[in-house]
């Protein structure tokens, strides 16, 4: 159990290093309004690694969609990322603080949960992804197949993603002040930029996906 818990520690720290919408997404909230808004989307999608890859290491089908109804799913995704992107690309100058006005009123902490997990949730490519990290890690053989060694598995992946955006956070907010103004303009842009590329790509993977 403890074996499996570590891997997934790693595992799930190592995997979210590589810039992706999340990553995007969760720094561009710091910016906009604070550190517990921001990991508040990452807890939302680490609570989604934890699901999916359960589900997947324990072979359990709790959920079973019809093919129509993936379809739909996937392209609500790609429609919810593409404008989402373009909301950031094509918006004018907004001032990047971290003290918030006591009169403006913010989504609670539980909105950008959720929201953490729709942007998981909407991502077409995240089974596949996850199917084969189970695949390979179960190949290994470094623990016993047992429901016990996979919910830790999943949890230390869980944890493991949790703690990559603490740190990806902190490290930002630390130099956020130190960073002229101007620069978190041109990230906004830039991350919806980047969500919306993403949000491209899903839709050709889901084009792609008719085809076969």
């Amino acid at each position: 159990m403890i074996t499996a818990l570590v891997l997934g520690l790693l595992t799930g720290f190592l995997i979210c290093i590589p810039v992706g919408p999340i990553n995007v997404w969760v720094v561009n909230t710091l910016i906009k309004h604070d550190f517990k808004s921001a990991f508040a989307i990452a807890l939302g999608g680490s609570l989604m690694d934890f699901v999916y890859f359960m589900i997947i290491l324990s072979g359990l089908s709790l959920f079973h969609f019809s093919p129509k109804t993936t379809f739909i799913l996937k392209i609500v995704g790609v429609v919810f990322l593409l404008i989402f992107g373009l909301k950031e690309l094509l918006t004018k100058k907004q001032d990047f603080k971290l003290e918030q006005d006591i009169d403006k009123k913010e989504p609670t902490i539980l909105a950008f949960f959720l929201l953490g997990v729709a942007i998981y949730s909407s991502n077409p490519t995240l089974v596949a992804t996850m199917s084969g990290l189970a695949a390979v890690i179960k190949s290994w053989n470094l623990f016993l197949n047992s429901l016990l060694n996979y919910f830790a598995l999943s949890v230390g992946l869980a944890l493991g993603s949790a703690s990559w955006f603490y740190l990806l956070l902190k490290i930002v907010q630390k130099y956020q002040n130190r960073i002229p103004e101007k620069f978190f303009i041109n990230f906004s842009r830039t991350c919806g930029a980047l969500i919306v590329l993403f949000s491209l790509y899903m839709a050709f993977n889901v084009y792609k996906e008719t085809l076969i």
